[in-house]
Parts: C-alpha cells; sequence; structure tokens
C-alpha cells in the first residue's frame, strides 16, 4: 500500500510515493477514518480475500504506528486458498460514521464464489452479501468478528464492488457487476444482457428488517438491458423482455421463475441500469459543501453538485468492448434522475475513444475519489496510471 503526496518545493514537483505497508495478500479495500482523542492520527482499514485489518496512520509522515489489529475474518470464498484465478477477492469497505462524525460502523462488500454461485442462495453461506459491524469498543470481540456475526444489509448481490452513502446516510447506494455467459431458457443472451445495477440498500435498522426482505436476486433472479440484440431462432423461446424487467436464469419449469423474479416481494428491483459487462468497480458523490474553496479553479463544475460517479473498468465478454470509462450520473431527490428502466441514466466523461482496442490499449479505472478542492482522481489498473479530472477555468 503505497501514499501518494502533491508537493510543490525545492526538492520536488510533483508527486512523492512512500510505502506505508508491505503485505502481500492485502486486496481492494481501503478506508481511513478518525480516532476519538488523536487528531493528529488516523485509522487505517484494509483487507485481504479473507482478513479486514486495521492499523493506527499517521498521516503526516505516511507511516504505521504498531502493528495490526484483526476486525473481521472468515470472509475468504470457497476454492480461493489455492486457486490461480481467484473469484471475487476483493473486500470494498466503507465507514458509516454516528452524528459526531466518529466511525459508528463499518461496511464491508463481499462478492460470490464464482460467475454462477448458487450456494450464494442460501443466505448462511455468507457470500453475495453486504454486512456491516460496529465499531464502537465495547463492541469488537478481542479476537475480531467472523463474518457471519456481522448484520446483514443486502444479499443476493452478486459483486457490489462499489458501495456510498446517500448525503442524509439513510441509505447504502451499491453498484452491481451482472454475471457472464448468461442464457435464458436456453437462449444465448448474454452479450447485452443482463444489466449492471445500482441498487438502494436501507440503513434504516437493519436489524430489524428480515432478510427476505434484503434479497436483490442473484445467482438467480437478473434484470434485462436489451432483449432486440439477441438473435432470434425459430426453434427457440423468444426473449423479448422490456428493458428493466427482471429474468430468471433457470430452466422454463424450475423455481425461481421471471414470474417470481419480477415480484418486488422477492427480488428487490433495481434503481438504475447500465450497459451488460461495463464491469463498474467504485461509485462516489460529489458534495461541494466538503470543499475548502468554492470558487476554484480545480474543482468540477457546480452544477453537478450532488452527482455521482462510476468508473466502468470494461468488458471482457460483449460485442462490441463496452465501459472503459468513468461515468456521470445526474442526481435530484436522493435518487438518479433517470428512471429505473432507462439507458440513458449516465454519460462518459472520460472514455477510451476507441473501445475496439480495448482491453489491452485502454485505461481501465476502477478507483475514484475527490481532492480537497472537489477534484476528481481516478485509477487505472491495466495502464498502471491515476488521472486527475478538473474543471480548469482560463
Amino acid at each position: 500500500m503505497v501514499s501518494l503526496t502533491k508537493r510543490n518545493d525545492s526538492t520536488c514537483v510533483g508527486w512523492e510515493k512512500r510505502v506505508v505497508i508491505s503485505q502481500a495478500d492485502l486486496e481492494h479495500g481501503i478506508e481511513i477514518g478518525p480516532i476519538p482523542g488523536k487528531k493528529d492520527k488516523q485509522y487505517l482499514y484494509a483487507t485481504s480475500q479473507e482478513t479486514l485489518y486495521r492499523w493506527e496512520y499517521d498521516p503526516k509522515n505516511a507511516v504505521i504506528v504498531g502493528n495490526s489489529t484483526i476486525l473481521v475474518y472468515n470472509m475468504t470464498n470457497p476454492g480461493n486458498f489455492n486457486d490461480t484465478n481467484p473469484n471475487h477477492v476483493t473486500r470494498t469497505l466503507l465507514l458509516q460514521p454516528d452524528a459526531n462524525q466518529q466511525s459508528e460502523y463499518i461496511i464491508v462488500s463481499r462478492g460470490s464464489a464464482g460467475n454462477s454461485d448458487d450456494g450464494a442462495a442460501d443466505v448462511n453461506t455468507g457470500r453475495a452479501q453486504i454486512r456491516r459491524f460496529p465499531l464502537t469498543k465495547k463492541h469488537i470481540p478481542a479476537q475480531g468478528y467472523s463474518w457471519n456475526e456481522g448484520t446483514i444489509l443486502a444479499w443476493g448481490v452478486r459483486n457490489s464492488v462499489g458501495i456510498a452513502l446517500s448525503k442524509d446516510k439513510k441509505d447504502l447506494w451499491g453498484i452491481e457487476n451482472g454475471s457472464d455467459n448468461v442464457l435464458w431458457r436456453g437462449v444465448d443472451v448474454h452479450n447485452d444482457n443482463p444489466a449492471e445495477e445500482l441498487n438502494r440498500i436501507s440503513l434504516h435498522e437493519p436489524e430489524r428488517i428480515p432478510n427476505e426482505r434484503k434479497f436483490y436476486g442473484y445467482p438467480y433472479c437478473f434484470t434485462t438491458w436489451n432483449s432486440s440484440s439477441v438473435p432470434r431462432n425459430w426453434s427457440q423461446p423468444v426473449f423479448d423482455l422490456p428493458t428493466g424487467a427482471q429474468f430468471s436464469i433457470l430452466p422454463l419449469g424450475s423455481q425461481p421463475d421471471d414470474a417470481w423474479c419480477q415480484n418486488p416481494k422477492n427480488s428487490k428491483p433495481s434503481r438504475l441500469l447500465f450497459q451488460a459487462h461495463s464491469a463498474p468497480l467504485d461509485f462516489v458523490f460529489y458534495d461541494t459543501s466538503k470543499y475548502g474553496s468554492r470558487n476554484n479553479d480545480v474543482g468540477l463544475t457546480r452544477n453537478w453538485d450532488g452527482d455521482a460517479f462510476s468508473a466502468f473498468h470494461g468488458s471482457f465478454n460483449s460485442n462490441p468492448p463496452t465501459g472503459y470509462s468513468v461515468v456521470r450520473i445526474p442526481w435530484a431527490n436522493d435518487a438518479p434522475r433517470a428512471s429505473a428502466n432507462s439507458t440513458k441514466g449516465y454519460e462518459q466523461i472520460l472514455y477510451a475513444p476507441d473501445k475496439t482496442k480495448c482491453p489491452s490499449q485502454c485505461i481501465r479505472p476502477v478507483a475514484l475519489a475527490f481532492g480537497k478542492q472537489g477534484e476528481l482522481y481516478a485509477t487505472s489498473d491495466e495502464t498502471g496510471e491515476v488521472f486527475v479530472i478538473e474543471n480548469r477555468r482560463h
């Protein structure tokens, strides 16, 4: 894990890179939060596929103080220990603050064990779920929490790598990666289906909500993006569901079927859709109230205040390729402006200009973060770069 510090002094003009932690098993998840009573120190959280760790961190000098503490363990999916190509090993982290802006909970998103994971239909497996864990000292066990001790916020979410709190902190928004190679009643519909999804997840007393009301469909229910792109064959059923309609990938006559999936009492529908196989890997909100100067010449336009942004890593399973971009999602009244079945609820603001050359010659956005002046940082793992998206006014 490294820190990047922007410098402009006699010895350095540019970005200084410093190694903070050298630990080979660390994956994608990272968070930084306050330590009560220590204004000059912070907590640094990071995950392997198995464990959530916490360190005391000195941000001024970019160094760790002391040893790590284990907060959560038992998160490894079956087959991942010795698999040379493990599936969904990332564990996205998000701190949920209390009224005093202290970290009350940490939210962890864990993906399924593979593209199609039938075991995730059993809530007790703990896979394809988002859970949260208390961070107050009186609650944390000495050895940390086992994964299944966390409160379920959502399950049946295949791989919600991008998660963010709503501005009022009442909801969690999760952006979902749909499955590859999907069939419907034996018909290959995968090239433009299923849609990637944006889901609203309630944070209001989740302990009181029955688990069946927190189910989002995976591994059996998916959402239609474009049925018209599926070739018609007189010997096969016709896949003609409208955009936004849920469907089952199980054989005809099996349960759950399309009708079961389309009942919101069974499977919670998504709030917005994105093109199939875009592979969204992060989700953040732009809030101009958080930045020191609202009239600087660096931050994104104030017209985008409150909007959401996502990093689309890009497809490997569609023709032509899709994704490979950072997108803006217009927002209003605590929700996307577009309707739930719209295909035009977002726009690209940074993208590969010729996606026929993807993925080998394209950016592959992964993570997003806003800087102190409202500039947007975006990482690209394929190219090993960090981009800065600004709104320069000259």
